[in-house]
């Protein structure tokens, strides 16, 4: 974490007010160490001893981060970190006081300590009784940011299944922001804890009594605080909340959440199917990404989508210096903000975000936002991933995924960026679809820069569950309405992963970039579509075919039935993290003269070409494309969703 930070606002008050009380603390110690001899100590100048103990006890409570803490929502965790800063700035001032030869009274000392950890401890408690400390890093965005929460919350009732290490986190989260009566207690299947009370909450039974606690408290919210568990042990609770309460709001935490110290409130999430997959628990190596990542500028590209936005959240846990999110739709990006507002309310970060609106493909806007800010890590995230779309809409997908990914990795190197990751898919493998061709482009336009100087590197990975454009939310619109649900054939297959988990990776596999990589993302094995969608038809309450029915449409243009992305495992390098492969066969079908006579000589004749035309071009850039040169100009465009 940096070791400076902005005190603003009506935190500067606290500065003045420890000031005082350390002042105070030592003239009070002095008298009381010296008496009765009062003379004494009047007629000795102690003003060097007094701006010494201001000094160090204030500058003690800075580099503790006492500064930062929100003291409207303390807990017994900032009491001791409040009493070790007390502790640090006795030691500095006696080393300071023994330094300047000043006149040193080790009993008065002693005293002032204890003086100045009893009225900083006793002012911040009344400052928590009497609710002064309204503002938070961010001025009044951050104001807003806890009258939303806390207004929300006002008729929550919520039960926590899980009565461990995480649901004891959650609860204290909730005190600390004042939400601790929102929270009635827990359900646990450990029979050690059932009827015992929990930081104040009662733990009401087992999972399985879990419908009678709702009914009986009048439950609104349920929390599955359990992320170390399979999915067996979720898919249970779910069951049986669903059965009786199929509208009942329930919330989950990710796995990899349990490996962080800060807030566990953010990565709350609303329950979906990628809890209902049982994709395995998994790790990060989080202390290569804080050593990364740390005090680092980072740009994303394509922040309002999916992976964009995720990425945003997931960097701000690691003490990034700036963020800054740049995507070309308005709204999405809006949508970020108010998002970001209340994530850095509950992190408690001091990083600073900016949010602009720029198209990948206007170089000159680029230019112009990455020389003003420049940044150390660039994530570019932005790209058309709508496979049957693109196949009807190929200059358009060579122009913003192939020539976006050249204009960004060129004002990448000319503000001497550190480092850019490109996102990729696996859809890049073997590409029989434009937008796949033209991911694989993009990815030998990673590699060229490579070549040229710029830190490059390339993240693939499948398909993530919920995505903008992804069969999942389809579903659930489809269920909604009462069905039918529509899938494209029995048989085809997907890999898929939260988008929590493919960005908290891409992070990781950045972290572990030396340059010129391609990461591979271990997508665990591929789930047939079909009984995705019958599980979220059960999650809603509801039996597959005798509620709501499942037809099948017939695959769309450029689907395959099922998706490649691992290779032979000689070509799979492991890094520190099991679930991240270096592959080696990178430069395959590369060229660099290639790429500067395709980008000199084919890519200005772009607008001249008609749909055969613009796929033959693709396709000299990309020759694994098997290019559809059959394709109809201007032809009906065949069903572009299930």
């Amino acid at each position: 974490m940096p070791i400076w930070y902005a005190v603003h606002g009506k935190r500067i008050l606290y500065i003045f007010c420890d000031a005082a009380v350390a002042a105070v603390s030592y003239a009070i110690a002095l008298c009381i160490a010296a008496y009765p001899d009062m003379c004494a100590i009047v007629s000795m100048d102690h003003r060097t001893g007094i701006a010494l103990m201001v000094i160090a006890y204030c500058a003690s409570l800075y580099f503790f981060k006492i500064y930062r803490i929100i003291w409207k929502y303390f807990n017994v965790r900032d009491m001791c970190r409040l009493a070790a800063a007390n502790a640090t700035g006795f030691c500095v001032f006696t080393a300071m006081m023994l330094a300047t030869g000043s006149s040193y009274s080790p009993p008065a000392a002693v005293l002032a300590l204890f003086f100045n950890g009893f009225f900083t401890g006793a002012y911040r408690t009344l400052v928590r009784g009497i609710g002064a400390d309204a503002e938070l890093p961010g001025g009044d965005g951050a104001d807003a940011a806890i009258d939303a929460v806390k207004g929300t919350a006002e008729e929550k009732r919520i039960l926590i299944a899980g009565a461990g290490d995480a649901g004891s986190m959650l609860l204290a989260e909730y005190a600390k922001r004042g939400l601790e009566r929102c929270v009635v207690g827990f359900v646990d299947d450990d029979r050690a804890k059932i009827g015992k009370m929990l930081n104040g909450k009662m733990v009401f039974s087992s999972t399985g009594g879990v419908n009678d606690v709702i009914r009986n408290k009048k439950i609104t919210e349920v929390v599955i605080a359990m992320p170390s568990v399979g999915a067996a042990a979720i898919n249970r609770i779910i069951a049986d909340v669903r059965r009786e309460h199929p509208r009942l709001l329930v919330k989950t935490l990710p796995s990899f959440t349990r490996i962080f110290e800060k807030s566990l409130l953010p990565d709350l999430r609303e329950l979906g199917i990628a809890d209902l997959l049982g994709r395995e628990e998994f790790g990060i190596d989080v202390q290569a990404i804080q050593n990364h990542f740390t005090g680092a500028t980072v740009l994303v590209t394509g922040a309002g989508g999916s992976i964009g936005s995720e990425l945003c959240r997931q960097l701000l846990k690691f003490n990034i210096r700036r963020l800054i999110a740049v995507g070309r739709g308005e709204f999405s990006i809006y949508t970020l903000a108010k998002s970001l507002q209340e994530h850095m309310y509950y992190l408690e970060s001091e990083t600073e975000i900016v949010y602009r609106i720029a198209d990948v493909k206007d170089r000159g806007m680029l230019n112009l936002i990455f020389g003003r800010y420049r940044p150390d890590i660039v994530f570019h995230a932005a790209a058309h991933k709508h496979v049957p779309l693109m196949e009807f809409n190929e200059i358009e997908a060579i122009q913003n995924n192939v020539i976006g990914s050249f204009n960004v990795f060129e004002v990448a190197l000319a503000n001497h960026a550190r480092e850019c990751v490109l996102i990729s898919t696996d859809k890049a493998v073997h590409p029989v679809n434009v937008m796949g061709a033209t991911k694989r482009a993009a990815e030998l336009m990673a590699r060229y820069y490579f070549e040229k100087g710029l830190t490059t590197s390339i993240v693939r990975f499948g398909n993530v569950i919920g995505s903008r454009g992804s069969v999942i939310p389809l579903f659930r619109e489809q269920i909604e309405k009462g069905g039918p649900v529509t899938v494209t054939h029995p048989e085809v297959t997907r890999y898929f992963m939260s988008i929590p988990e493919a960005s908290i990776l891409v992070i990781n596999a950045a972290a572990y970039s030396k340059g010129g990589e391609v990461f591979v993302l271990d997508m665990g094995k591929q789930y047939r579509v079909a009984d995705i969608a019958r599980n979220l038809i059960r999650f809603y309450g509801y039996e597959p075919d005798r509620d709501i029915k499942i037809e099948y449409t017939g695959l769309r243009p450029g689907e395959k039935l099922y998706e490649e992305l691992f290779y032979p495992k000689e070509n799979l390098v492991k890094t520190q993290n099991e679930k991240i492969y270096i592959l080696n066969a990178a430069g395959e079908s590369y060229s660099r003269d290639g790429i500067e006579r395709w980008l000199s000589e084919e890519y200005p004749r772009l607008y001249e070409c008609d749909s055969r035309g613009a796929r033959r071009l693709l396709n000299k850039l990309v020759p694994e494309f098997e290019n559809g040169s059959d394709v109809e100009e201007y032809g009906p465009n065949p069903r572009l969703v299930n």
